[in-house]
């Protein structure tokens, strides 16, 4: 039996649960409006998107309940950041809680103390995204010249549809611990969620050194306004530390599993040159055509570099790496494809060389002139075996001259560039135009490589590889002589290692 006393004590608590039910129950779930504005930011080392939402969120006065949910796609739920962009100081996320036993969906608790529109920006990482870039030149009839064109091809495999949303490529390397696909599946949040305060602090560190350099890159350059209508969107090319960002102006449906072709450069007058090439590395037999490119700012007749769009020109920013594909104009404007190559990215200044295959109207004939041997050490010992005295040789050192003639004949109706690339199976003093080596009259063990008489440029390309240049006229007969000593030392095998002699 309950007193008077008690009744009046447990009263008032009943009042309060009763209440705090009530106020709880009229808070209504909605879901989030769409988005007003998205901006991808896709990074091609590693398959990765860093994204951005705009949204105007609809808030009563009290308690409003947001529901976020991204079934289907490859979100990392660890990365969800909810940001209020307007009002404040009116306005507060109190918490984010998980619906039980779902890892596709989570809550937002606001306090607002207003009615009305309120923007909101809600980033995250996600898989799926990727981008490529591939290239196409075009030659002119004397092939001096080209139009190049780069695209980047977008491809959506993360189960979303990203409609009007500004498109920024980022070249550079990251690293993570964890891929964002893998985040993406994990089981549903348990005690605590998957959230950032629940992982372990070693990890929180590493999430928080990654996600803040994913925010500087992201953060740290302003969106372009958007492109005319019916016009190709533009690109505008910046740098920040490490990374290089390409801005896709105007905006885009990113639809997915439908590939967008995206025009990133389109660039007239690109000086262009052919180069023949013969190297020991693929035989040294037969020239090999390229054309060559730098990826460097366009100059004028005067030699200044010109000021054109980021679009229009090279030498801004690194290129990608992609596809490289040449055409040739010919006179009656038909097209031929000459060749193709993959390229890795491609420094500011450095260049573009695009293999156009064997070319027979330059050819060469290598022969050897003259060889032998000089500065013969054989050291000689007795040895006792099975009670017999037999003669040994320890250590054999010599020296290994050859002299070799090379005739190379040009039948190009116009001037050509050559370049001969040599390999010697030893490591390469040369003797070249810039001088004498000082340790050209060493004893050591290498290739002595003497092509001082020959009136070319001249350079060391690795430890075993020499190259020189030729610039050849028509129909002229170049021949190119030179030595190579190789000073072979130590090449017998160690016998005597105690270095005990006995006379004969």
């Amino acid at each position: 039996m309950i007193n008077g006393r008690a009744m009046r004590v447990c009263l008032p608590i009943l009042l309060m649960v009763v209440l705090s039910t009530a106020a709880l129950a009229s808070v209504d779930l909605v879901t989030l409006p769409t988005r007003e504005s998205t901006q991808l930011t896709i990074y091609n080392s590693e398959d990765i998107t860093m994204v951005r939402e705009h949204r105007l969120l609809t808030v009563k006065p009290g308690i409003n309940r947001i529901q976020f949910s991204w079934a289907n796609t490859l979100i990392d739920p660890t990365s969800i950041d909810f940001r209020i962009l307007d009002h404040v100081d009116k306005v507060d996320l109190l918490d984010t809680t998980f619906p039980s036993g779902r890892n596709d969906a989570l809550q937002w608790n606001i306090k607002s103390r207003l009615a009305g529109k309120v923007p909101v920006e809600i980033r995250y990482f996600t898989s799926g995204i990727t981008w490529k870039a591939d290239y196409v030149g075009m030659a002119n009839g004397d092939e001096t010249e080209m139009g190049l064109k780069g695209y980047v091809r977008v491809y959506n495999n993360s189960g979303e549809l990203y409609d009007n949303a500004q498109v920024r490529l980022v070249v550079g390397k990251i690293n993570l611990v964890e891929k964002i696909a893998d985040l993406a599946r994990r089981p549903a949040p348990g005690k605590g969620g998957w959230g950032y305060a629940a992982r372990p602090a070693e990890e929180r560190e590493v999430m928080r050194s990654e996600f803040k350099n994913a925010l500087v890159l992201d953060c740290a350059i302003m969106p372009t306004t958007s492109a005319p209508a019916k016009r190709a969107p533009k690109v505008v090319k910046q740098g920040l530390s490490e990374y290089f960002l390409f801005t896709i102006a105007g905006r885009q449906d990113i639809k997915h599993q439908e590939p967008k072709r995206l025009v990133a450069l389109s660039v007239d007058g690109v000086p262009l040159k052919a180069i023949y090439k013969l190297t020991d590395r693929t035989g040294g037999q037969q020239f090999t055509k390229y054309f060559r490119f730098k990826n460097k700012k366009l100059l004028d007749k005067r030699g200044k570099e010109q000021a054109l769009p980021d679009m229009e020109n090279l030498g801004l920013s690194p290129l990608p790496d992609g596809m490289v594909r040449l055409f040739s104009e010919y006179a009656n404007q038909d097209l031929a494809y000459v060749g193709g190559t993959s390229t890795k990215y491609v420094p500011i200044g450095d260049r573009v060389e695009v293999s156009v295959g064997d070319d027979t109207d330059i050819t060469m004939i290598r022969r050897v002139k003259d060889q032998g041997i000089s500065n013969v050490i054989a050291r000689q010992y007795k040895r006792r075996l099975d009670n017999k005295w037999v003669l040994y040789y320890d250590l054999i050192d010599y020296d290994e001259t050859f002299v070799y003639e090379e005739e190379i004949v040009s039948g190009k109706p116009m001037d050509v560039e050559a370049e001969i690339e040599r390999r010697f199976d030893a490591n390469v003093i040369l003797w070249g135009s810039e001088g004498k080596p000082k340790d050209w009259n060493s004893d050591e063990a290498g290739a002595y490589v003497d092509l001082h008489d020959v009136e070319s440029r001249i350079e060391k390309v690795d430890q075993n590889h020499v190259k020189y240049f030729l610039d050849m006229k028509p129909g002229r007969k170049w021949t190119v002589t030179y030595r190579v000593t190789y000073k072979r030392r130590k090449v017998g095998p160690e016998l005597n290692p105690e270095k005990r002699r006995e006379h004969l």
